[in-house]
């Protein structure tokens, strides 16, 4: 367990163990990709496994029960609607296509090596922004709602995130990220800005204009999850499904049953 976290904290820890009965190591992994990561326990892993980076140890007052959010709102489904979002050989093979110019682009300007990097990191990246990001937004106001003792951590960690993706439209970027993956990735953090910032009281997205989305999309992809009728797991993957359909990703990831996915995915 790690020391000095907010009550608030512990209390949403404690109500992850009751609901599914496991407890939970935490581990420190430096070359984490993301802030925080979460192997939620199939029936065969004794825990879940939190992983974070030491360097944002100041934000673990909101990353962790973010986390625990997923975890949460999982069990909280009946056992045959649980679902992970995974990636394979035909996912990828599908999206590398729909890519083909930009990567036939990108191969001619940086080479084979280093092509296959950025593409496939790009790839994974954007998967993985599509399947949490309208999850993340109903987690976020869960504990805006629920838990008002974090909502400075909350702040906090948000300023950070949209620091971040701030990064995600400059040029250069552009210039190495397929054509498809820079606009999703910078309509999906519009849309994430645009709820959080309203549900907090800043305007995150005030910084982006026509030069970098389109402003009506962003506010239609908004909308879709503004316009959620329920707050469940089961409404997580409905929204999901709606962005890949609006964004024109369908079919570069999949849905797999929770306890088929292997432990160490």
């Amino acid at each position: 367990m790690i020391e000095g976290l907010n009550d608030s904290v512990y209390e949403i820890l404690n109500l992850v163990e009751t609901i599914t009965n496991k407890s939970f190591d935490f581990v420190e992994k430096p070359d984490l990709d993301v802030y925080a990561a979460i192997r939620i326990a199939r029936e065969n892993m004794p825990k879940h496994i939190l992983y974070y980076k030491t360097s944002h140890s100041d934000l673990l007052n909101h990353l962790i029960p973010h986390e625990c959010g997923h975890i949460i709102r999982l069990f909280k489904a009946p056992p045959e609607k649980r679902v992970m979002a995974a990636v394979d050989n035909e996912t990828k093979e599908i999206a590398f296509t729909e890519m083909q110019k930009d990567i036939v682009r990108l191969n001619d300007k940086l080479g084979f090596d280093k092509t296959a990097a950025i593409i496939n990191m790009q790839y994974t990246g954007i998967v993985r922004q599509i399947t949490n990001y309208p999850p993340d937004i109903m987690i976020e106001k869960w504990i805006y709602r629920e838990y008002p003792a974090l909502r400075t951590f909350q702040l906090k960690s948000f300023q950070k995130q949209f620091d971040d993706a701030v990064e995600g439209t400059k040029l250069e970027v552009k210039a190495l990220t397929p054509g498809k993956i820079y606009a999703a990735s910078n309509l999906m953090n519009y849309a994430f800005f645009r709820i959080l910032g309203k549900m907090v009281g800043e305007n995150f997205v005030r910084l982006y204009g026509s030069s970098i989305i389109s402003l009506d999309e962003g506010k239609a992809l908004a909308g879709i999850i503004e316009k959620a009728d329920a707050d469940n797991f089961e409404t997580d993957i409905k929204l999901v499904n709606e962005w890949t359909l609006f964004l024109d990703l369908a079919n570069w990831f999949k849905w797999v049953p929770f306890e088929a996915v292997p432990s160490d995915y």
